[in-house]
């Protein structure tokens, strides 16, 4: 008897379950596989470009400061990387 009561409350919550469902969600979630429908925001791609530019201007290379112009040529850092880039090569001769 129990168990007849407990498949029909199931029964029961699954059917208003399923009406709920039916109504669709406000908003639908697109969540990549694996997340939960859970993901951080966004990073700050501005943040993301100066950490990168101060790398090139810590490692102070030829090669870092053309593949930051590389990376961000319309960006104003690209500038800057450009004359750290001529100081550079100028103070080698």
């Amino acid at each position: 008897m129990m168990i007849l009561a407990a498949m029909s409350g199931c029964a029961g919550n699954a059917a208003s379950s399923a009406s709920t469902r039916d109504a669709g969600p406000a908003t639908t979630l697109h969540a990549p596989p694996g997340t939960s429908g859970v993901m951080p925001p966004p990073g700050d791609a501005e943040k993301a470009i100066r950490d990168q530019y101060a790398e090139a201007v810590r490692q102070n290379t030829a090669s870092a400061y053309r593949l930051f112009m590389s990376r961000y040529p319309d960006h104003p850092l690209a500038r800057d990387a450009a004359e750290r880039l001529d100081s550079l090569v100028n103070s080698q001769r």
